[in-house]
């Protein structure tokens, strides 16, 4: 081989290297103009920053979720279109959702205005829902979590104590007929025994029995399981006639003493809403509870 031979350099590493150089200015260029890749947390970006801030670019997220990000270079708000048609618009801490905002559902139509921690609801909200339904109070890992108030599209409203998107906890119910709960719920059901203590939405306390005022006049007070009047407790009609004793499923049921309206009374066993035996000093005859249980008893 000659030394011309030897000393003749490869056309394709020439290629190469120049290909290499070229990319590499090209990084550097991009690179000094603001052009990055962010990992937080469960997302990552890629695009645009001024000062190492996240304005222009997309959004890759853990469960596959794309979006786009366009931010305000000199304040911390910005707008994330989503793949699925959400849009969020308000405050973000580099590229996660911190602060107040507004996300707008799309699939649903849900909107939820309020506040984000760490790219979660988590703070105070007001969300309307496409049905008519809007919640006003605390949300926790994007759930209603602590206090708030939910009105329903028929003008029914509950004010209390949430857990998990559920009533939990001490809070008032008010039918759109003016009858209303004052007592406790577990899992969104009626239920609590005893004495119970309940902030109302006014600002007042009320303690008590749990208790149910009817739209008729009708009063009930005392215990509730399952979404029902379970337990022991008071039911006064609003013609004057009144029974205390033991109740299952809303129905007068176990010992009891009824109370008639002409000042008789009648001790003794109920069953199905009605007196199972001849009373001995009182009046005869039935303490028919059933048909009062649906005056304005069934929660929405």
């Amino acid at each position: 081989m000659s030394a011309r031979s030897k000393n003749r350099t490869n056309p394709l590493l020439w290629v190469i290297l120049v290909t290499l150089i070229f990319l590499a200015a090209a990084g550097i260029i991009i690179y000094s103009l603001g052009y990055r890749y962010v990992k937080e947390d469960n997302v990552k970006f890629s695009g645009w920053t001024v000062n190492g801030q996240p304005t222009n670019g997309k959004l890759s997220y853990s469960d596959g979720t794309k979006g786009k990000l366009k931010k305000d270079k000199d304040s911390a708000n910005g707008k994330i279109t989503y793949s699925n048609g959400d849009v969020y618009e308000g405050q973000l801490d580099g590229i996660n959702r911190t602060g107040t905002g507004k996300i707008t559902y799309k699939s649903s139509g849900d909107v939820y205005t309020g506040d984000f921690k760490d790219d979660i609801r988590t703070g105070h909200a007001l969300i309307e829902y496409a049905s008519g339904d809007v919640y006003d109070g605390e949300v926790e890992n994007g759930r209603m979590n602590g206090v708030g108030k939910y009105t329903f599209s028929d003008g029914s409203w509950y004010y209390g104590e949430f857990k998990d998107n559920m009533k939990n906890g001490a809070g008032e119910y008010h039918w759109n007929d003016g009858s209303y709960y004052y007592g406790t719920y577990v899992n969104d059901r009626r239920d609590g025994t005893g004495n119970v203590s309940v902030n109302l939405s006014d600002g007042s306390v009320y303690n008590g029995r749990c208790k149910q005022v009817f739209a008729n006049g009708d009063v009930y007070e005392g215990d509730f399981s399952g979404d029902a009047r379970t337990g022991t407790g008071t039911y006064s009609w609003a013609n004057g006639e009144k029974y205390e004793g033991s109740f299952v499923n809303g129905v007068l049921e176990g010992n009891g003493t009824y109370y008639f309206a002409g000042g008789n009374t009648y001790t003794g066993l109920f069953k199905d809403g009605t007196i199972a035996e001849t009373a001995q000093d009182g009046e005869n005859g039935t303490a028919d509870n059933s048909s009062k249980e649906n005056t304005g008893a069934n929660e929405q």
